[in-house]
């Protein structure tokens, strides 16, 4: 009887080993496929060049204006304190489009749906974040701006508008979206269409970001300039 008991359990114990086993090669060969899933990629179009040569020769309008600023030579009546910082936090701005960790993001010639995301929080991360609220937002704080020039605080309504608007944006919801791309199912080509799609709409959206910010900095650097050159 207890031979049959122990014969019992051991067919029990390998049955169950069995099961575990093919639910755990199941699991793997699912996650395989979601791998693939998930490195469908979508290829930006360059007809009218890319998108990181475009964003670069904004990024060096920027500089330019910028750099119009010279203490030797400026004879206008703003503070040498202040356009040397304003000048400052331009160039601090622009040094984020420049880092060759950026480069690399901008630059792939084909994107899969992690690489938009990586892409996504280097901008909110470095532009966002360190140019946007660090540098400028303090531009624009009525009761305590960081450079009180009168000609500056005409302008900070309007600044303070522009940026509340790049802060406001969707970028949380674009990324959450992307990282939520965590179903588990056997290929097919609706999957693999839907995942093309969200990569692809995604990084339209996140470059989008990008110009936004541009245009908002290359707008304010165009200011600078007509000040620099005493106008």
């Amino acid at each position: 009887m207890k031979a049959f008991f122990v014969e019992y359990l051991h067919i029990i114990g390998t049955t169950l080993l069995g099961l575990l086993f093919g639910l755990s090669f199941f699991l793997l060969f699912l996650n395989f496929y979601h791998y693939k899933e998930v490195h469908t990629t979508y290829k930006p179009s360059t007809d009218s060049g890319t998108n990181y040569d475009s964003i670069m020769n904004e990024v060096a309008a920027i500089k330019a204006n910028a750099d119009t600023y010279s203490q030797a030579t400026y004879q206008g009546p703003e503070e040498t304190f202040d356009m040397l910082n304003l000048q400052t936090k331009f160039h601090f701005c622009t040094d984020a489009f420049e880092d060759e960790e950026f480069k690399k993001l901008m630059a792939k010639e084909e994107y899969n749906i992690n690489d938009v995301y990586e892409l996504a929080s280097y901008y909110q991360n470095e532009v966002l974040n360190d140019c946007i609220v660090i540098q400028m937002y303090g531009l624009a704080n009525e009761e305590s701006p960081s450079i009180k020039s009168a000609r500056l605080q005409e302008i900070a309504p309007f600044l303070k508008v522009e940026m509340d608007q790049l802060l406001s944006g969707g970028l949380v919801y674009v990324k959450n979206n992307m990282k939520n791309n965590d179903i588990f199912y056997f290929s097919n080509d609706d999957s693999k269409t839907s995942v093309f799609e969200l990569t692809k709409n995604s990084y339209l959206e996140v470059v989008n970001y990008y110009r936004r910010s541009l245009a908002f900095l290359k707008n304010f650097s165009e200011w600078y300039k007509k000040i620099a050159q005493g106008g």
